[in-house]
């Protein structure tokens, strides 16, 4: 179960730095032993960095009293907090979202780490993994885009990175290829370089990037290729699901502690994020002109035609999303003020029993699904509820309680629909001991949907964000941009009789159903009875039956989710026999 905190009003600027400054030992080691490296990696394009002007810091003190900020450029961000609190274990009791691993051996599920080939790819990063040095103390890391190293990567030279194997490479150009080394390091000094390693990012040129930061937590934990592995994989999701050109910076940390210090109890997980308070007609103007997908459309038209509230509290993810100067606002102990690093800081609580691999044991609790959790919360989904104050928040738009009648408060039945409060995609909470921009769920576990987004953590259960579930949507309608899916490609039918065949297509990423064509016209100028637009559900292949013998038909399909419809297929043609 989730609690949002209020705004820290007494939060001022502070300038901090923290650059990492390795200094090369000079004296010789042993060579690097020749060994076999396994090497395992992502690779995903970065797009072009949201460009920051400069600006002189002001102190969020001066803002946070009555949230009335007008939408003038810079904007000037004030704190945003959210926790992540545990539902209660019924003994004994299991569902078919009960899922449970045996441990490897002796070691707890949560202690074994996941195979590095399961790694999931980004657009902008890769895993560098090596192999152990016996002795060694520690590991320097170069990554250049130049075999010989004559040029490095920023802040991959001499990169101090621990006594780990493995450390993921982030904030990279798309299409490019990457060269990486190591040293052992040890008291007695340095050892000589390892043999060149290469990684590829993917040539994607569009789409959003998330820019990881590790803090200290994470790269000095023996479970530090596990945590990473996690959290490459949210962030691979992410990436395929939203076309957005930005890039959203967030550190992560694994630590029994908030940012600022004070010990997170029984939370799960938490976030941080700085929040930004634009004029109600800037930002609903900039939300319809940001309207691309179905669920786009449908949701401006449910858009208010007068002011509800003063501004919109957004976050600076949320708010470049649309187009407004929102920079990153965190610095990495929680202090906001222009020029923090940060749209976000993302914390699991290492006091906590967490799966690192699928499916979660009885008593662990999943990673993966609670750092998508956090990320939704600074990418923007939260209610004003939880805030404080008498502004919306970008979700607080699309919060009713029957059709026409939109509800902002605590009081009755409140929840997520995009038509008017026509269709009720899921229940917001109402318990006021929670977080108001979770979804209703049951304080019990297990629960019957563990959706990423519920106000109540279950350990054995796991769940993601998808192009067709509620968070997706929610992140869609408040101004990020689902991938609406490429055509998949149609293929030969097979089982070919007087009276049918089967039609086959490929699948496609992001794609939750598909939609069949026949016509027994190649230009489909006239469509086979019941077979004009047909929604089969997420399945690549149709048996279709009831044909003429000796006829030709044609068949195309097209690929579908939430965002949208794709494109025309190719044409298969046919002849019964």
């Amino acid at each position: 179960m989730f609690s949002d905190e209020q705004n820290d009003s007494t939060r001022g600027q502070l300038a901090i730095s923290s650059q990492n400054r390795n200094a090369a030992c000079a004296f010789p080691m042993a060579n690097w032993p020749r060994k076999r490296v396994l090497v395992f990696f992502f690779a995903g394009p970065l797009l072009a960095l949201f460009a920051l002007g400069f600006y002189r810091g002001v102190s969020a003190a001066a803002q946070a009293p009555t949230q009335n900020q007008t939408s003038s450029a810079p904007f000037q961000p004030v704190a945003g907090e959210h926790i992540s609190r545990r539902g209660d274990v019924i003994p004994e009791t299991k569902t078919g979202a009960i899922y449970e691993q045996p441990p490897a051996e002796n070691l707890e599920p949560s202690e074994v780490a996941p195979p590095r080939s399961v790694m999931a790819p980004t657009r902008s990063s890769f895993m560098a993994n090596w192999e152990s040095m016996s002795g060694a103390t520690g590991y320097r890391l170069d990554v250049s885009t130049s075999p010989s190293f004559n040029s490095f990567v920023s802040g991959y030279e001499n990169l101090d990175v621990g006594n780990i194997t493995s450390r993921i490479v982030s904030g990279l150009r798309p299409g490019t290829n990457y060269y990486y080394r190591v040293r052992a390091y040890a008291v007695l000094g340095i050892a000589s370089n390892s043999k060149v390693m290469t990684a590829t990012t993917l040539a994607t040129l569009t789409g959003l990037v998330i820019h990881p930061t590790f803090d200290v937590s994470i790269t000095g934990n023996l479970k530090s290729a596990a945590i990473q592995s996690v959290i490459n994989q949210a962030i691979a999701r992410y990436q395929s699901l939203f076309k957005d050109p930005i890039t959203v910076s967030i550190l992560f940390r694994y630590s029994n502690k908030a940012p600022k210090g004070t010990l997170l109890g029984s939370g799960v997980s938490r976030s941080d994020f700085p929040i930004y308070f634009i004029a109600w007609s800037t930002f609903i103007n900039a939300l319809k002109a940001d309207a691309k997908t179905a669920n786009d459309t449908a949701a401006k038209a449910s858009l208010p035609a007068s002011a509800l509230s003063t501004n919109i509290a957004v976050s600076s993810a949320n708010g470049r999303a649309v187009g407004q100067i929102t920079p990153p606002g965190m610095f990495a102990n929680g202090t906001v003020a222009i020029g923090g690093p940060y749209d976000g800081i993302v914390t699991l609580n290492s006091g906590i029993s967490y799966a690192f691999i699928r499916p979660p044991s009885s008593s662990n609790y999943d990673a993966q699904r609670q750092v998508e959790h956090e990320t939704d919360e600074v990418l923007g989904l939260g209610s004003r509820l939880s805030l404080g104050g008498t502004n919306l928040r970008p979700q607080d738009l699309f919060s009713w309680s029957s059709a026409g009648h939109r509800n902002f408060t605590s009081s009755g039945t409140r929840y997520f629909s995009i038509n008017s409060g026509t269709t009720n995609i899921v229940n917001f909470n109402q318990n006021a001991s929670f977080d108001f921009g979770d979804w209703l769920s049951s304080t019990s576990c297990p629960q019957t949907k563990p959706y990423v987004q519920n106000a109540f953590v279950c350990p054995a259960q796991y769940s993601d964000v998808t192009a067709s579930s509620a968070e997706g949507i929610n992140l869609d309608v408040i101004g990020y941009n689902l991938v609406i899916p490429a055509a998949p490609a149609a293929k030969l039918a097979t089982n070919v009789t007087n009276s049918g065949f089967t039609a086959h297509w490929s699948s496609v990423t992001g794609a939750t159903s598909y939609r069949l064509d026949i016509s027994t016209s190649s230009t489909f100028s006239s469509y086979l009875s019941g077979y004009q637009n047909l929604d089969l559900g997420n399945v690549i292949s149709r048996n279709v039956s009831g044909l003429s013998a000796g006829r030709s038909y044609y068949y195309r399909v097209r690929a579908h989710n939430s965002a949208g419809t794709s494109g025309n297929s190719n044409v298969i043609s046919v002849t019964t026999l």
